[in-house]
């Protein structure tokens, strides 16, 4: 059997079952895979699309002493009253304009812009760009859900690399073909060749987007999974302090202060309950590109008594698992190491979508052809 598979892996029965199970797979998700592998290249430019895409009136160029975070938190206080402010992300060079998530007491949210050099506030619609958001990570569905159900197509996904690569080996001597497209070759057989090709080129990103969608939608099972594989150290959460209970409230000023002391060298990206209402504070720290997910410190303030509770160094990594957890969102997204690996990323997650349209046009090819004379 090891002869066969090495030499001649077609005449193995093992390789026939490997097949229906790829086809199939393909098959049904290749709808799925399109969607993905679409609204993911364009995700890439995401920041960049978010931008270009505020709504008018807003000031369109970073001001060098944006207005402070207290005075527009107190603006959309004003303007939304006993509304929850969820999340408070800062001005970055590409988007340069406080975004604020809302929560009204009846459950509504909105999203609002904030000016950065006048703090002047506008409702935000939702944006094409929100769209192409919501379908790649909840596929349009309920938040709650959708991630999980996004993941089920990653774990199909992985199915799909894994079996690939099992029936992309075709022999020691004939290896190297499936490398290459052969552009002498009739449509059918480039089409085969454009698909093996993609299938070999892509096949590390392939992988990684599968296990990373899985983390996203099943984040605690595939931790523990990881950390019993190689024990986490720095990407296990750290323990948090216990917050006073006392309703006093620090102003919000000094506790960006105390967040800025705990991480000095770095800028504010986000702050959660920025209005104050819950005990603790989440403060998000850039050490390195605005905006940069890779290098941030994130800080847990008491809002009681200013008290920091903890301080996750997020981008320190000790082991073979906090390695994998932290490449996870870069490698899925890659957004974090220039202009060159945006595009390749784009590139990369357009040749999915060609992957899977190569794949219906060869189950096509190979039998429905036969079936559906006329239509050829």
């Amino acid at each position: 059997m090891l002869e066969s598979a090495l030499h001649h892996p077609r005449r193995l029965w093992i390789r026939k079952a490997i097949f229906q199970v790829h086809l199939w797979a393909g098959v049904l998700l290749t709808l799925y895979l399109v969607a993905i592998a679409l609204t993911g290249s364009v995700l890439v430019f995401e920041s960049e699309l978010t931008g270009v895409a505020l709504p008018a009136g807003i000031t369109r160029t970073l001001p060098a002493n944006p207005v402070p975070v207290a005075s527009v938190v107190a603006v959309v206080q004003r303007a939304y009253p006993g509304a929850a402010i969820d999340l408070l992300t800062a001005p970055l060079p590409s988007v340069p304009a406080y975004r604020l998530a809302l929560r009204t007491a009846d459950g509504h949210r909105h999203a609002v812009v904030a000016d950065a050099a006048t703090g002047a506030l506008v409702e935000a619609p939702r944006t094409w760009v929100g769209w192409v958001h919501d379908l790649h990570v909840y596929l349009l569905l309920d938040p709650r859900y959708g991630m999980q159900v996004n993941a089920v197509g990653a774990a199909v996904l992985l199915l799909l690399t894994v079996t690939g690569l099992l029936l992309w080996w075709g022999g020691l001597r004939n290896w190297t073909r499936g490398l290459r497209v052969n552009l002498r070759a009739n449509w059918r057989r480039m089409n085969y060749d454009l698909h093996s090709a993609i299938g070999f080129w892509t096949l590390f990103l392939s992988f990684w987007w599968a296990l990373s969608g899985m983390y996203f939608g099943w984040y605690t099972v595939f931790t523990r999974v990881v950390n019993a594989v190689s024990p986490l150290r720095n990407m296990r959460a750290p323990v948090v302090l216990a917050a006073s209970t006392s309703t006093a409230r620090v102003p919000l000023a000094i506790l960006q202060q105390t967040a800025q002391a705990a991480s000095p060298r770095a800028r504010l990206y986000s702050l959660s309950n920025a209005d104050l209402r819950g005990p603790t504070v989440y403060a998000s720290m850039d050490l390195g590109e605005p905006g940069g997910f890779l290098h941030r410190d994130i800080v847990c303030i008491g809002t009681a008594d200013g008290r920091v509770l903890s301080v996750w160094h997020y981008a320190e990594k000790h082991s073979l698992g906090d390695w994998v957890l932290w490449l996870m969102h870069p490698l899925h997204f890659g957004t974090e190491w220039g202009l060159l690996v945006k595009v390749l990323w784009c590139l990369l997650g357009l040749s999915m979508a060609v992957l899977a349209a190569t794949g219906l046009l060869m189950y096509w090819n190979r039998s429905l052809r036969h079936r559906f004379p006329s239509a050829t």
